[in-house]
């Protein structure tokens, strides 16, 4: 959503007369029927308003229009001809009400409730060789085209961490990640696979056909800001979290204002008496900010820009004196410049300046300002904290480390906002209207069985960590890396597309969806009936159309493209696994989930949403047999050996819990729906699973299961 301020007058007729300007742009009429014969606009007295605005992506045409908490949205249209024969009613088109399908380089493969436990008490002693020990031996060919980033280089790590450590580094960090581009290690002279990456890869299948808990959850709190979205659900639960239910409540927002500081370790909020609106011709003068030289160019935006980069807060005096409400909001109209000390009347507080907004003095926009502290203050527990600072998609300032960076100038605290729910601060921001976490975590979206602390069969095979020692598993699996076989031949350097970050905030694709989905039953992170997809897989490509191929891309203005040299298709690797005591059924699974049917393949390293790393796995076993391999210096202890009794046994392990009712594993949906994400030799047309454009995402369409991908 954009910011603007909408124009309200009445022509002679007494008719509604819409102007628009929008944040960055021009003053311009809003035509549009739909906007001037809604019964709140046309409530609204001749004046201005703050209002928020999303427009289409290629025509800009504003599509929808928010004021308070209420929302007009444009129904979808298409340009029709100028003459056209007259429609019958029944065959007008009807306003869109459910959201078009989405399509993205990923899907899921389905959550199961079901977990198989493996029991504790039935794990190998180690060194004990009571069960199947040996290895499988890897043969890899690439099908696409392979980049694993290689290892730094102790020097190379020690250059990278001193360029982090400083300001203004984007270009710095692009030219040393586009100087390390080729991609590998050399191992002995040759490249290689890390066998970490292949772990990675087995893993996370081997937890899909064993019925495993989902692992390595990224298990946070998302955020998001919805006054106008197009998920009903979602906008409604916004406005009820943010917004007065009592239209006449001063202020309209149940938001709150303060300071935020921190003591020792803790961080916490004091209360300000009250928040208020301040215009912005009444800020921008020589008496409040004398505007810099801008290196971005000397008009009044870039020196602003560079003015609240530097600056986002201003102390002030303010009096409440002939203060005005408007649209639920105090908006003060006398300040001045601080003073140690200030006029009958004045108090201290400070203005938060938004970034973006245009420098001038004939539109009257408005800046929060906080008011004067008071002497309540609120604890911030430790997961909010952690849980703001790992919002990924914050495009404002961060308010923790602004604070760090800046405690000796702010020694009582900086401006925010913030959100007091249940006897306890549950969000805070920049500006009055930020971005609220979600009150459910991801993980707290799993199904109860995920969530058990008991072994699963995953954990049993690959080991896990725990906090107390004697709940930590060994892991009984090593894999080696995998070393090409011959010299390998490498595409030429090339600046890839850039890959959009895995958005779990978009819950139209991450979450289930009822099957008759509709604008208004789009579920979100804290709906009651929540739930994950599952385990995401991506789709396999040709692997051809991965370099940039923008007309504005400048390799040497741009500091957001890598370099990269993937390993041309056709290159061969050879690896292996060593596992020890292992049960039949364990190898089984373990066997399943490498060997895959003809025409399938396997995804591993990077640019796998591109269509790189698509690689064909052929494992072959050879079992140990100790008593051979130390009482015989000559015969190694390992012999060839058929996989299809494990295989049979972990059919039989899939029986045992009524998972399986068939001979073939592959029939069963979830392994339907992941041998559809592995099928390299019939992927889906690639117009279905490439990323949509950014005004797509807006619209809420949602991803369809794998198996109606076509």
């Amino acid at each position: 959503m954009t910011k603007a301020t909408l124009y309200v007058s009445r022509s002679k007729k007494g008719a509604v007369v819409l102007d628009i300007q929008p944040e960055n742009a021009g003053k311009r009429s809003l035509p549009d029927s739909v906007f001037r014969e809604d019964e709140k606009i046309k409530s609204l007295e001749p004046g201005e308003y703050e209002v928020e605005i999303e427009l289409e992506e290629n025509t800009k045409k504003i599509v929808a229009l928010s004021i308070d908490d209420h929302t007009i949205r444009l129904p979808e249209f298409k340009p029709v001809p100028k003459y056209q024969p007259k429609q019958e009613k029944s065959q007008l088109k009807e306003t869109t009400t459910s959201p078009e399908q989405a399509y993205a380089p990923y899907n899921f493969v389905s959550l199961d409730d079901i977990v198989i436990f493996y029991n504790k008490d039935a794990l190998p002693r180690r060194n004990s060789f009571t069960g199947l020990s040996g290895r499988i031996n890897l043969n890899i060919e690439t099908k696409t085209p392979l980049y694993i980033q290689r290892t730094l280089t102790e020097k190379e790590v020690e250059e990278l961490t001193k360029i982090e450590k400083e300001e203004n580094n984007k270009e710095k960090i692009r030219d040393f990640n586009r100087k390390i581009y080729q991609s590998f290690s050399p191992a002995s002279g040759k490249y290689k696979i890390p066998g970490s990456s292949l772990r990675g890869m087995v893993r996370s299948l081997y937890e899909i056909a064993t019925y495993s808990k989902m692992s390595f959850l990224d298990d946070r709190k998302l955020y998001f800001r919805a006054f106008a979205d197009r998920a009903k659900l979602l906008q409604e639960y916004y406005n009820k979290r943010m917004i007065n239910e009592d239209k006449n409540a001063i202020p309209r927002l149940k938001v709150k204002a303060g300071y935020l500081f921190k003591s020792g370790k803790d961080f916490y909020i004091n209360e300000a008496e009250n928040y208020y609106r301040v215009e912005e011709d009444k800020v921008l003068n020589e008496d409040f900010i004398k505007l810099p030289f801008s290196k971005k160019g000397n008009d009044e935006k870039s020196k602003y820009d560079d003015y609240i980069t530097a600056n986002p807060y201003l102390k002030i005096g303010y009096s409440l004196k002939n203060h005005i409400v408007r649209n639920g909001f105090i908006i003060i109209n006398n300040i001045m410049p601080y003073n140690e000390v200030l006029p009958e009347d004045y108090q201290e507080g400070y203005i938060v300046f938004s970034k973006g907004i245009p420098l001038s003095s004939k539109t009257k926009r408005k800046y929060w300002v906080v008011g004067k502290k008071t002497d309540k203050k609120h604890k911030i527990d430790e997961t909010v904290v952690n849980d703001y600072y790992n919002d990924k998609n914050r495009n404002s300032i961060n308010l923790i480390d602004y604070l760090n960076k800046n405690k000796k100038q702010y020694t009582k605290g900086i401006p925010c906002f913030f959100l007091y729910e249940d006897g306890q601060v549950t969000a805070f921001g920049n500006t009055a209207l930020f971005r609220i976490s979600y009150k459910n975590s991801i993980g707290k979206l799993l199904p109860e069985n995920h969530k058990s602390d008991e072994l699963d069969m995953a954990e049993a095979l690959f080991g896990r960590v725990m906090k107390k020692q004697e709940d930590t598993i060994n892991g009984r699996i090593y894999f080696d890396d995998a070393v090409a076989k011959e010299a390998v031949a490498f595409e030429k350097p090339i600046y890839p597309k850039i890959l959009a970050n895995p958005k779990p905030t978009s819950f139209q694709l991450y979450l289930k969806q009822p099957s008759d989905v509709t604008f208004d039953t789009i579920r979100h992170y804290d709906s009651p009936d929540a739930k994950l997809r599952g385990y995401k897989q991506y789709w396999h490509k040709k692997g051809d159309k991965f370099e940039e191929d923008s007309p504005d891309f400048d390799p040497q203005k741009d500091t957001q493209h890598t370099l990269i040299a993937p390993i041309k298709p056709g290159a061969i690797f050879e690896g292996s696994i060593r596992f020890e005591n292992l049960s039949e059924e364990e190898l089984g699974a373990l066997l399943f989930v490498l060997n895959l049917p003809e025409g399938y393949c396997h995804k591993i390293g990077m640019g796998k949403p591109l269509g790189l790393g698509s690689i064909k796995i052929t494992a072959t076993l050879s079992i140990l047999d100790p008593k051979k391999r130390y009482c015989n210096l000559i015969d190694t202890g390992y012999t060839n050996d058929d996989p299809s009794k494990y295989l049979d046994a972990y059919k039989e392990l899939l029986k045992k819990h009524n998972i399986l009712n068939t001979e073939n594993p592959w029939d069963l949906m979830r392994f339907r729906e992941l041998k559809k994400m592995l099928d390299f030799a019939n992927h889906p047309d690639e117009s279905k699973t490439e990323y949509m454009p950014l005004n797509q995402f807006r619209e809420r369409g949602v991803l369809p299961e794998p198996l109606k991908v076509k």
